[in-house]
């Protein structure tokens, strides 16, 4: 006898389809469906008795034995879809592992012995952080958020740690949420070293097969620790019973394309659903998560020495106004080279990958920039390409003017690759490490670099913000930062409160095994406020000016926003659309709700497409998401949409 089945499908359309099916099939099985004229894979999402359709197409294939997803990893998908507004059936998708999407069998193809032999830590933890311990201890079973507010150093892996052993010796497996790639194998290795468990990873650069086998290792139980970047959130843990988000304040945790969810902020809903604790650590905590704090939503514990005794690095400021041309100050190459003497390490942050930001006309003024995009090319002097960081376009330099045609083509500006040559002529024999996106895109490139660093011999790493945060290098005595005044002119309304945890973070990879490490920041603007905070690590208070301001402003953390980003080839369709939308949204007429635009976006031509956003703000969040849900029941009647790629970002962070 044929049943009716409900199922989600991988297409942005907000509804689910029924379906015939002739076997016997659970809630949470993968099937093959015919949709359209293709076949694709579904989620059975529940038995229905009848359907508002007279014809209805028949299951082709059950593609499982037993469920792909339970009861609780649906509920928590349906909750995903339902507040950040996406099809459900896309969401299912963004949070299975590509082989199942495709249809391949659910079996594990690599299967690990035991875990190695761990060793015992021969420390005592100290007063602070057995105090956290004992506190996040005693809620092990229970639901509650413990922001671990700790200087750069503290040693919160290592509450993490003896948290995470305690889970493990309940039967309990544990989540743990890394911001960056670059962070996953130092803190599997220091896992791993303690905890005698499977660790499984999960992270883009993961092939397919282990991402599966992580997957399904984490569904039976079989692994104790999961630990991974934000898609991590997703994996199926039927015994769950910790989640630590490391770096919470960071804004790689929020996804930025199709699927627009926050895994910090999607981890309270998993562990409240779960009944367990969550940990959230950082230097530098969020002004969302203060609030939490000043709401008593969550305990906030602290950590304001740093585990070795050393103490927190010595922050100066170079005042750049005197300098010409050049990225490096002599004064700082003066403290790089005391350094260096006394075998130690020194890391120069820039955040501009590139050998220079700006390829120009020293006659007339004309600059290089992209024809697909409103941004400067780079140029990039080892394949001698000018090359656009946003659509990826790529030239070869002009050699004369194209405007005056003369011979005075120059670079201006530094990036990663014009300062790794400019230091090998000040420092011929220090080896020199430069590490950015493009010389980690080979496997394994990003884990060599950090072997030499870690190797402790005299060097001058020059990074990224791949660099900035959570690296623990021993022998690292000085940090130099460059260029980072365009963060203190930023239009966007948290450009000083991501750059104040960026310089804190940047800065507390100095002197974090004993000697007190040294900062120097180079600055145009040596009086600017954001200064006298970080010289003295007042982050908290620095905060708390942020907060009143943004009270007073009713901005996030005071409001909730979303963001309705509409982008078309033909720069009038995407004005045009969102015009349309607006309109629609004040026909919904819910007062409490502002609604902004529509305006360009900050980049408006990006890839050939034109982008414009309409954002919507209101301090009743309820209010809010009924307007986005009576929204998405009335944009089949918006004439545009055929004429413009559009998406919604609720929470949005850029």
């Amino acid at each position: 006898m044929s049943s009716i089945l409900k199922v989600a499908v991988p297409v942005p359309l907000n509804q689910t389809f029924d379906y015939k099916c002739e076997v016997e099939v659970a809630q949470g099985m993968r099937v093959k469906v015919p949709f359209g004229r293709k076949k694709v894979i579904g989620i059975v999402l529940a038995k229905k008795d009848k359907s508002d359709f007279a014809k209805l197409k028949t299951i082709e294939e059950v593609l499982d034995d037993t469920p792909i997803l339970d009861q609780p990893m649906l509920d928590f998908l349906h909750w995903s879809a339902n507040y950040y507004h996406h099809p459900i059936g896309e969401v299912i998708a963004a949070a299975l592992p590509k082989n199942l999407r495709i249809g391949k069998p659910a079996i594990i193809k690599k299967v690990v012995g035991l875990p190695i032999e761990t060793s015992e830590p021969n420390f005592e933890p100290t007063d602070e952080q057995q105090h956290a311990i004992a506190q996040i201890s005693t809620s092990l079973n229970q639901y509650h958020g413990f922001l671990l507010h700790g200087v750069t150093g503290s040693g919160k892996t290592e509450v993490y740690l003896r948290i995470a052993q305690k889970v493990l010796n309940q039967g309990k497996q544990v989540l743990v949420l890394v911001p960056e790639i670059g962070l996953t194998p130092q803190m599997i290795a220091r896992f791993e070293s303690r905890l005698n468990t499977h660790i499984v990873s999960i992270h883009s650069q993961r092939n397919e097969t282990q991402k599966l086998d992580a997957y399904l290792m984490a569904k039976d139980g079989s692994a104790g620790v999961v630990l991974g970047t934000r898609s991590a959130i997703f994996a199926p843990m039927p015994n769950l019973g910790l989640i630590i988000i490391d770096e919470e304040h960071d804004t790689s945790f929020k996804q930025q394309s199709s699927f627009r969810y926050s895994a910090r902020d999607l981890c309270f809903v998993r562990a409240k659903q779960a009944n367990i604790p969550v940990i959230l650590g950082t230097a530098t905590p969020s002004l969302e998560m203060l609030k939490q704090v000043m709401d008593k939503k969550i305990t906030r514990l602290t950590l304001k020495k740093r585990a070795s005794g050393a103490p927190l690095p010595k922050v100066n400021l170079i005042d750049m106004r005197t300098e010409t041309g050049s990225a490096l100050s002599a004064l700082l190459i003066e403290r790089m080279r005391q350094h260096l003497k006394n075998n130690k390490q020194v890391m120069l942050f820039i955040n501009r990958r590139g050998y220079a930001p700006v390829y120009f006309c020293t006659q007339c003024d004309w600059k290089s920039e992209c024809d697909h995009c409103d941004s400067s090319m780079i140029y990039h002097r080892h394949i001698n390409r000018l090359r656009c960081h946003h659509c990826g376009d790529e030239k070869i330099p002009e050699q004369t003017c194209p405007d005056c045609g003369e011979q005075s083509l120059e670079v201006f500006g530094y990036g990663t690759q014009r300062l790794e040559e400019t230091l090998g002529s000040h420092f011929a024999n220090t080896p020199i490490i430069r590490i950015d996106r493009d010389t980690t895109r080979r496997k394994k490139a990003f884990e060599q670099h950090l072997e030499q660093i870690n190797s402790g011999e005299p060097c001058i790493i020059v990074g990224t913000q791949m660099l900035a945060k959570g690296h623990d290098f021993s022998n690292l005595a000085m940090v130099g930062v460059l260029d980072i005044d365009g963060g203190l002119l930023s239009s966007n309304f948290r450009g000083t409160e991501y750059l104040a945890q960026l310089l804190i973070q940047v800065s507390g990879r100095a002197g974090r095994s004993g000697e007190q490490g040294e900062v120097a920041i180079q600055t145009r603007y040596p009086d600017h406020p954001i200064f006298n905070f970080v010289l003295s690590n007042r982050y908290t208070q620095f905060a708390s000016t942020l907060l009143k301001q943004r009270t007073q402003a009713k901005m996030p953390p005071f409001s909730h926003q979303a963001l309705i980003c509409a982008n078309a080839k033909v720069k009038q369709n995407a004005q045009d659309f969102l015009q349309e939308m607006a309109t629609l949204l004040k026909s919904i007429q819910i007062d409490t709700v502002e609604i902004w635009g529509p305006v360009s976006a900050v980049m408006e031509k990006k890839a050939d497409y034109y982008y414009f956003n309409l954002y919507l703000q209101s301090d009743n969040r309820k209010s809010l998401h009924q307007m986005l849900a009576t929204l998405n029941q009335h944009t089949k009647t918006l004439t545009l949409k055929n004429k413009v790629r559009w998406y919604l970002d609720v929470d949005p962070v850029e």
